[in-house]
């Protein structure tokens, strides 16, 4: 049977179909390879039953052995088919191909921070998961979990992840130092917005999209130089608050919080609204009002692009941060600026973080997001700049709409979509988002810029 297959897979050419044939041809290759993930799954949990001892070690070894695995891919693969085991719902559904083994992941982890009976028995996650890509399901799961776990559940991931803190560096075989740092998500996302400021810098001083690149640094080498630059081993110039060079990350705008008194501060940044550390890369802690008050300590509190945090770790940065009210509402901020400006305002760019938390189509992280016109702002369409007429979509996806000329839409199940790939949008699609499609939902929330 398997001889066969692929006998007859090999022999069909992608390159004399058509996209609505390669389109047909992936949804086929996805149901297939979730076919071949579920039957591994059963194959690994039926030669773990037939083990003397009844150890997944037997498992492991044959996809080594057979499957040709790594040691480590092999233990992920064991470890996903002994969860699967409990949880038959998602099985079906990955044996039916309607989720993918990413997605079937991600319901294990959220498994393993409740239950694989919970996760089992609610249709609704496995529905949600089914009718989006794995990125943004992963998201939705992870906002499953924290909605069914406790406070103190909560509170002790985070303590674990705390205590698995580590650092450490080494000379490889070619004499190159190398680094392997964890870090728990608060933490680790105080460190990135310092690194990703820093590498944006760069490639501005690289000049940008319209740097030679030739000439300019790889993404990995400018990532390299941000961190020696928070080191203190490199000064980056045009990163002080007055323009000037700073060195170590103790001089780095980001490393200390910018005061609300600013007698207090000695190189505060002019006005709360322009921070010495970019928009983008401000860290901003989203909390639902009730979280602030107390009246539900499980409402969302959460950093966009690193995940939820626990109360003790809201109340620790609210000492040090900027508060923001928000609403998304004509009588809050001021969010509707219609044809006046073209560029968001930084209460429009944190309300956005708040609402679409990272790219809309993939859930990158709010610090590589752009904001995006839905209506374009330019002639003829002429869109507004308003809340409404807004969404967070990563650089991959931003220079990919406007490249095929896309229309980014929302449907009545809150996905995001550009359209049909290589697929221009219709006059038609360029009226004006309504409202309350657009998410225009009048959510309370506050957001700390720590």
């Amino acid at each position: 049977m398997f001889d066969r297959f692929a006998t007859e897979l090999n022999a069909l050419d992608p390159s004399v179909m058509g996209p609505a044939g390669r389109r047909d041809a992936a949804v086929g290759v996805k149901r297939v390879r979730a076919a071949l993930d579920a039957f591994e799954a059963r194959l690994l949990k039926a030669a773990a039953d037939r083990s003397a001892d009844g150890c997944a070690k037997t498992g492991i070894e044959l996809m080594r052995t057979a499957g040709g695995c790594s040691q480590r891919e092999a233990r992920r693969r064991s470890h996903r088919a002994e969860a699967l085991a409990e949880m038959p719902a998602v099985a079906g559904a990955l044996a039916e191909g309607a989720i993918t083994a990413e997605h079937a992941d991600a319901l294990v982890r959220a498994a393993q921070a409740t239950s694989a009976e919970a996760v089992d028995a609610d249709p609704s996650l496995l529905e949600r998961a089914k009718s989006m890509p794995a990125d943004l399901a992963a998201r939705e799961v992870t906002d499953w979990t924290c909605r069914h776990q406790s406070m103190e559940d909560r509170e002790a991931k985070f303590r674990r992840q705390r205590a698995m803190r580590s650092h450490r560096a080494w000379i490889g075989g070619d004499g190159m130092v190398n680094f392997r740092t964890r870090l728990d998500p608060v933490t680790g996302a105080q460190a990135r917005a310092v690194f990703d400021d820093i590498s944006n810098r760069l490639y501005q001083l690289d000049g940008g999209r319209d740097g030679k690149p030739d000439q300019a640094r790889t993404w990995d080498q400018r990532n390299a130089d941000a961190f020696a630059a928070a080191l203190g081993i490199n000064p980056v110039p045009g990163s002080g608050h007055n323009g000037g060079e700073f060195s170590g990350i103790g001089q780095h705008p980001a490393a200390k919080p910018v005061s609300k008194d600013p007698s207090r501060e000695t190189a505060a940044p002019a006005g709360r609204d322009t921070p010495a550390l970019s928009l983008r890369n401000q860290i901003l802690v989203i909390a639902h009002s009730d979280a602030i008050t107390g009246a539900d300590p499980l409402a969302r509190c959460e950093i966009p692009g690193a995940g939820p945090i626990p109360s003790s770790e809201l109340e620790r940065l609210a000492c040090q941060a900027d508060i923001f009210g928000a609403l998304f509402s004509r009588d809050g901020l001021p969010l509707w600026h219609g044809r006046r400006v073209r560029t968001v305002s930084p209460q429009q760019w944190r309300m956005l973080v708040a609402r679409d938390r990272g790219c809309v189509l993939c859930a990158a992280s709010p610090s590589y997001c752009h904001a995006h016109h839905i209506v374009a702002w330019t002639a003829p369409s002429k869109g507004p700049t308003d809340i409404d007429n807004l969404a967070l979509v990563c650089n991959r996806h931003h220079h990919h709409i406007h490249q095929h000329d896309l229309t980014l839409t929302r449907g009545p199940d809150g996905q995001w979509t550009a359209g049909a790939l290589g697929q221009p949008r219709t006059a038609g699609a360029r009226r004006r988002p309504d409202r309350t499609s657009a998410g225009n939902s009048r959510i309370p929330a506050v957001g700390l810029e720590a």
